[in-house]
């Protein structure tokens, strides 16, 4: 896949950093359609932490929507580095993280801070 294919013909990827809350983190970082490009996440938490992300142009309800897709965030320092997923996000981009794996989980986070999430995506079609 080429940077055009990516991106479009002279346009560059928007790039996010977020730090969990002590709750959820629920949280809509665009409406418009993405292609969600690159994922960089670490948790120094003492628990496991799973980033989850949907397919939606507003805040999720974890505990009743099913994520598109969900990554593993293993405690003390597990990290996700996903690049060139080009995951496309038609309804928009949104995501939540959550402290166990069902895919309607909505435990929170023990502590702020403990999941940092670098994102890259494009919505600009």
């Amino acid at each position: 896949m080429t940077r055009e294919d990516y991106y479009g013909a002279g346009n560059v990827a928007t790039h996010s950093n977020w730090n969990d809350a002590a709750s959820t983190t629920a949280t809509n970082v665009t409406t418009k359609k993405t292609r969600l490009l690159t994922i960089d996440a670490q948790n120094k938490g003492a628990a496991a932490a799973f980033l989850r992300i949907y397919d939606k142009a507003a805040v999720p309800i974890p505990s009743g929507e099913v994520p598109k897709i969900t990554f593993m965030l293993p405690a003390g320092g597990g990290k996700v580095n996903e690049k060139n997923m080009a995951l496309e996000l038609p309804g928009g981009f949104s995501y939540a993280i959550t402290g166990g794996s069902g895919d309607t989980d909505a435990t929170n986070i023990a502590n702020a801070n403990e999941v940092v999430v670098n994102f890259e995506y494009f919505d600009k079609f």
